[in-house]
C-alpha cells in the first residue's frame, strides 16, 4: 500500500495533540459569574465615592482653614489701626503738654510749624482729594498701580505746593517709606488696598493746576491713556483733617 505524503508528519502530530495530560485537555476556561461581577462593580464604586467624600471633605476644611487665616488678619489689622490711633493720640497730648511747657509764645510757634512741616502733628485745611485706582480689567502686574506710581504721584504733589498729604488715613513725612509688599502697596509698613484715597492739604484755588504742570502729572496722565489705570482730582468741600505720623519718633535733640 502506498504511504500517505504526509505520513511522516504523524509523529508530530501525536506529540502536539498528547501535549497536554487528558485531564487538562477535559478541563474548560470557566467565565466569571454574574454575581462576582456585580460584587467587584459594587466595590470599585464604593471605592470611588470614598475617595470623592475624602476630597470633598478636605477642599472643606482646606477652605474653612483659609477664611479663618482671613478673619484673623482682618482682625489684626483692625487692632493695629486701633493701636496706631490709640498711639497718635497720645502723641498728640504728649505734644501739647510740650507746648504749654514752652514760656516763650515765639517758640511755641516756631515748634507747632516744626510739627506741621515734619508730620509730626495733625493738621487741617482747605485742600483736594486725589483718588486712583486700578484698571477694571487689570491682568498681573499690566493695569495695577505700582509702589513707584504712588511716588511720583506724591512727588508732584509736593511740587505743586502740598503742605501735607495722606493716603487712605496714612499721613506722610519725608521719612515715610512707599514700597511693594507682594501684591500690595504698603505706607510706613502698613499695607493699603485700592483704591487709594489720597487727601491733600494746600491752596486748593491752584493746587490741582500747578499739579498738572509737573512730571508726575504727565506720568499719570501716560498710565491713565495706555493701561486703563483710573485717577480723579475734586476739591474739598469742607477742610481735611489729617493725622500726625504714628510712626514719628524722637530720633535727637539739640539744647538751646
Amino acid at each position: 500500500m502506498a504511504r500517505r505524503p504526509d505520513a511522516s508528519m504523524s509523529i508530530l502530530t501525536d506529540l502536539t495533540e498528547g501535549a497536554l495530560e487528558p485531564e487538562y485537555r477535559s478541563t474548560t476556561h470557566r467565565r466569571t459569574s454574574r454575581p462576582v461581577l456585580v460584587v467587584a462593580v459594587a466595590l470599585l464604586a464604593i471605592l470611588l465615592t470614598f475617595a470623592v467624600l475624602q476630597t470633598t471633605r478636605g477642599a472643606g476644611t482646606a477652605a474653612t482653614q483659609r477664611q479663618e487665616l482671613l478673619d484673623r488678619i482682618g482682625a489684626a489689622r483692625e487692632r493695629q489701626g486701633e493701636l496706631a490711633d490709640r498711639a497718635a493720640s497720645l502723641d498728640d497730648e504728649v505734644r501739647a503738654l510740650g507746648q504749654d511747657a514752652l514760656g516763650d509764645p515765639a517758640q511755641r510757634e516756631q515748634l507747632r510749624q516744626l510739627e506741621t512741616a515734619t508730620g509730626a502733628s495733625a493738621v487741617s485745611g482747605p485742600g483736594i482729594v486725589v483718588v486712583v485706582n486700578d484698571a477694571p480689567d487689570a491682568k498681573n502686574t499690566t493695569g495695577l498701580i505700582l509702589d513707584g506710581d504712588i511716588t511720583r504721584l506724591v512727588n508732584g504733589l509736593w511740587q505743586a505746593g502740598a503742605e501735607a498729604i495722606s493716603i487712605n488715613g496714612r499721613r506722610l513725612t519725608t521719612l515715610t517709606p512707599i514700597r511693594s509688599a507682594g501684591a500690595a502697596i504698603t505706607v510706613d509698613y502698613v499695607s493699603l488696598s485700592p483704591p487709594y484715597r489720597l487727601e491733600v492739604i494746600g491752596d486748593a484755588s491752584n493746587l490741582q493746576a500747578r499739579f498738572n504742570e509737573t512730571p508726575g502729572a504727565v506720568w499719570w496722565h501716560f498710565l491713565a491713556q495706555n493701561y486703563g489705570v483710573t485717577m480723579s482730582i475734586s476739591q474739598a468741600e469742607k477742610d481735611l483733617n489729617l493725622p500726625s505720623d504714628a510712626g514719628m519718633t524722637l530720633r535727637y535733640a539739640q539744647p538751646g
